[in-house]
């Protein structure tokens, strides 16, 4: 007959499975916010050409940042760090060279308006990725499914294919918080970026995005945390950062030089009584009186946008009548699909347009120069 065991033996055990199941409920409960994130994946509705996507809880801004991130494989890592296992190494391919028109702007009663153009080639659908940090301020921005290893915009159904859009919140390009500040990159082409060595916690472009869309209720906010850090930029280019706010401020931001401290370049002040500071920006360096370019140098990239956006907004003073006539100027400087370049050559395409009501913050977005198709998001710290 075998031997009975021992009350002890038995206990240990049944400590050891209580143990072994509360660390599994511990893994499920901390798995809870990311596959929350990853089935929070939708269009708005049938027809929309853009997907929306919730962040649940918190994506760890704090502890990336303080790894820091000089690129996209930096950033990678930074992210896979805070996730791990879940994000999967080719999360973040190298983003493609990209152009981009933006401006700042004011309607007759007072609302501040930014207005953006995303030109890129090849193809991205845009991903509307909303954000409501605890201890930071909600967000609606906009990045594109490419960058996040989509190249065809076809997101598959299963969750574990899904584990990239995790880095959503990490490569932003555009976006407007809840307090009304705004946020766009803009590419310089053809410039080296710098290689600062500051000894500064080093950030990357779109991490620098989300830097501010987090922390800064206005230009002057955003201004004082990016001197913080060491900025590297995306994709071997240097890139710009257009920045306002709900007050009508506005800045571009820029960085050259071993030092690499931000430059911010504001807007001249108004000429007449009334009249509005209002700011445009292109794919050309600000900061050295670039401004007055001819749209015909063939040396200011994106010069003929930028005269384009003067000789609208400049003898309006600054004022536009609605957040509609935005959305005309947007169109007037945009790139369709089916426009060509010298020779036949297709050209950069306007992959979203977007208008950002700074003073109700909330941005109407079309694709593709589609513009029955917008769709307006507001930025709330509920759900959408």
């Amino acid at each position: 007959m075998e031997p009975m065991k021992s009350p002890p033996r038995r206990r240990a055990r049944r400590l050891a499975a209580l143990a072994l199941a509360a660390v599994l409920a511990l893994f499920a409960w901390s798995l809870r916010n990311p596959v929350r994130t990853l089935l929070s994946l939708r269009r708005p509705d049938p027809d929309a050409a853009c997907w929306t996507l919730d962040v649940h809880g918190d994506y760890r801004l704090d502890r990336v940042l303080a790894r820091g991130a000089r690129d996209e494989r930096e950033l990678l890592e930074a992210v896979r760090a805070e996730f791990a296992p879940l994000l999967p190494r080719a999360a973040l391919p190298p983003l493609p060279d990209f152009g981009c028109s933006t401006f700042v702007a004011r309607t007759p009663d007072g609302h501040a308006l930014f207005g953006r153009n995303f030109d890129l080639e090849p193809r991205t659908p845009p991903l509307v990725v909303r954000t409501r940090p605890r201890g930071g301020y909600a967000s609606v921005s906009t990045t594109g499914l490419l960058f996040l290893g989509f190249p065809d915009g076809a997101v598959p159904s299963p969750l574990p294919r899904r584990l990239a859009l995790l880095a959503a919140p990490f490569v932003p390009v555009d976006g407007v918080n809840e307090k009304g500040l705004a946020a766009a990159v803009l590419m310089l082409p053809g410039e080296r970026p710098p290689e600062p060595n500051t000894g500064r916690t080093p950030i990357q472009t779109t991490l620098a995005v989300r830097l501010v869309l987090d922390r800064a209720a206005t230009v002057d906010e955003a201004l004082a945390l990016l001197e913080r850090y060491e900025m590297h930029h995306a994709i071997g280019s240097a890139f710009h950062l257009h920045l306002a706010d709900a007050t009508g401020a506005s800045a571009v931001v820029e960085w050259d030089g071993p030092g690499g401290a931000p430059r911010a370049v504001r807007p001249a002040a108004p000429a007449a009584p009334g009249a509005f500071a209002h700011q445009c920006c292109t794919n050309f360096r600000l900061a050295d009186g670039a401004e007055s370019a001819a749209a015909d140098d063939p040396g200011r990239v994106g010069a003929d946008r930028f005269a384009a956006l003067e000789a609208a907004l400049a003898p309006a003073g600054g004022v536009l009548p609605d957040a509609d006539a935005a959305a005309d100027l947007l169109e007037a400087v945009s790139h369709r699909r089916d426009d060509w370049g010298p020779e036949g050559e297709t050209i950069v395409a306007t992959q979203w347009s977007a208008v950002f009501d700074l003073a109700a913050p909330a941005v109407t977005l079309w694709p593709d120069c589609d513009r029955p198709r917008a769709r307006r998001f507001r930025v709330t710290r509920s759900g959408p």
